[in-house]
């Protein structure tokens, strides 16, 4: 019950500000396509003039007159080819901008969301509405005002039609044609329920196939298979019987609407062969009123399949705006110009949930000193790293920079001075230099050292491109360790001011690990905290100070004898 009152709220609620000027926007484009749209129309009210002519002077006996109406309804029709074409260029050129516009302010407001609000999110939510809720809403509610228009110009076709038979004529023609938009305005509201409820379906489908092809090995490994099958022929059914319902209730409303259009048709066709019969026009004057009746009651019926179908797509517009909400409004005013001093834990406290990852955590971080971070798994080490990164906020305390509290400073500004270097590396479809550099310019010197630096030396000069080497599908066509390495030269180059690596040495050799961190530690101004299960003996006392983060403690250690 609660579900559905949910769905008929989003049915009748507006839509942002934001969302609905874009739209707007997008309405715009459609005048363009409007221009092959009149020329077809225009077309259209020539020819069917010229073939009234034509039959009227046919049965007149008139074969003169008919010879100088041929030529020029051969020319009409030859014309329609460009014309058609044009239409189809302009339409498809209005599609693509559909997309381009909405799937870009999508992306943009993705990442425009916190990320600690991101991560809390399933992936597979962002990926069913750039997919499967954007294609619903285009061809469901765009598409639709394109066919409404098209049908618009038809319809405006068949009045100027009609009215060379009589104006009474054409208004007869329009008023049932009114009639029927009417009841297809009112069945939309039935419709928006049931795309939301699919839309809602496809969401959770979506989700549910990422963990289970995430879950492969495992499911492989454990003989699983007949259990996910089952899962998935139950979850497929659920999402088939709600695209069954609401063709379903699809079916009940065009059938309403034909009937309707069925029965005006007919009267409209009785009342013109009456016409014909008592005089009060020609036979080519019938030909004319049924092309017009044609076009008026056939554009009147699209916008009756049409409409209920643009009604429908609010709960779906809806969806994808909740899914990009920040529900943490962050009052960022300030903005981080140098890091001269410290990087500060104010007695701070943090938990996911229920769990309380941190309890009244203080310590600092002298500017250009050298940290690591100790721990058993699950300690806090990662979380004291994310609220480093701003990826969330303290629940009480503070995290100062000197001296001013980092939930104020903007992301843009602290990020200029911050460096990560995660376990788990992401590498684009590009060259090596771009991987290295992030699409940024950096002189060669400063890609040289950076390389040299991380170790990546020899695997450069082996590379036939050199840096021009493509890397694919995410480093496939790379070992691990040089994943690791590419990662730690990204956080060499970029010169930041705070240098973070989490785990940077998991997949690197013992030798390797030893001679980057070396070269590390004697970067001089920068501040490097590093959290690392691999703790090495002669490293350790290099570092400024070792702080062991367990049950939610952080707590100083002396470097030497660390093992």
């Amino acid at each position: 019950m609660a579900k559905r009152k949910t769905m008929k709220k989003q049915a009748q609620a507006p839509l942002p500000p934001d969302l609905k000027q874009t739209v707007r926007r997008i309405r715009w484009r459609l005048l363009p396509t409007a221009i092959p749209m009149l020329l077809s129309s225009a077309l259209n009210v020539l020819l069917m003039l010229l073939i009234k002519e034509s039959m009227d002077a046919a049965l007149a006996g008139d074969p003169g007159r008919l010879k100088i109406i041929l030529l020029p309804m051969l020319l009409g029709v030859v014309a329609f080819i460009p014309v058609d074409l044009l239409s189809a260029w302009m339409r498809g050129r209005y599609v693509r901008q559909v997309n381009q516009t909405m799937k870009g302010r999508y992306i943009d407001r993705v990442f425009a969301k916190n990320i600690s609000e991101f991560q809390s999110e399933h992936l597979a939510l962002y990926l069913s509405n750039i997919t499967n809720d954007m294609n619903s809403v285009e061809q469901r509610y765009f598409i639709s005002l394109h066919e409404i228009l098209r049908r618009g110009f038809n319809a405006l076709a068949g009045v100027i039609i009609l009215l060379e038979v009589h104006w009474a004529v054409a208004i007869l023609a329009l008023i049932p044609g009114f009639i029927i938009a009417y009841v297809a305005l009112r069945s939309g509201r039935g419709l928006a329920k049931h795309e939301g409820e699919r839309s809602d379906f496809l969401q959770q489908y979506t989700i549910y196939i990422r963990e289970v092809l995430s879950a492969f090995r495992i499911i492989r490994n454990n003989n699983l298979e007949d259990k996910v099958t089952e899962d998935f022929d139950r979850k497929s059914s659920a999402v088939q019987q709600k695209r069954f319902e609401l063709d379903k209730a699809e079916t009940v409303v065009n059938t309403r609407n034909n009937a309707l259009f069925g029965i005006m048709i007919s009267a409209l066709l009785v009342a013109a062969m009456f016409a014909v019969r008592t005089g009060l026009t020609t036979t080519g004057g019938l030909i004319l009123i049924i092309n017009g009746f044609s076009n008026i009651m056939n554009a009147f019926y699209m916008v009756s399949e049409r409409l209920p179908m643009i009604r429908s797509e609010r709960p779906v517009f809806l969806r994808m705006e909740e899914s990009l909400e920040n529900k943490e409004k962050e009052l960022e005013t300030e903005i981080l110009h140098t890091f001269d001093r410290a990087l500060q834990f104010d007695d701070v406290s943090f938990a996911y949930g229920e769990n309380r990852v941190l309890r009244h955590a203080s310590f600092t971080m002298q500017r250009g000193g050298k940290y690591l971070l100790v721990g058993p798994s699950g300690g806090g080490k990662s979380t004291v790293l994310r609220l480093i990164r701003k990826y969330f906020n303290p629940d009480e305390g503070a995290v100062l920079i000197d001296g001013r509290d980092l939930r104020a400073i903007t992301r843009e500004s602290y990020y200029e001075h911050l460096a990560n270097v995660e376990q788990h590396v992401f590498l684009f479809d590009d060259t090596l230099r771009n991987n290295l550099t992030l699409f940024k310019d950096y002189n060669e010197d400063d890609i040289t050292r950076a390389v040299e630096g991380a170790g990546l030396s020899s695997f450069l000069a082996s590379l036939p491109d050199g840096l021009d080497y493509t890397i694919l599908d995410n480093g496939k066509n790379l070992s691990g360790g040089e994943k690791a390495r590419i990662a730690i030269a990204r956080g060499l180059i970029a010169k930041a001011d705070l240098l973070l690596l989490d785990e940077a040495f998991a997949s690197l050799d013992e030798e390797v690990a030893r001679g980057i961190e070396r070269t590390l530690l004697t970067l001089e101004g920068v501040t490097l905290v590093s959290v690392s299960h691999v703790v090495f003996s002669d490293t350790a006392p290099l570092y400024d100070a070792v702080f062991e983060v367990k049950r939610g403690r952080v707590t100083r250690r002396p470097s030497t004898g660390m093992i």
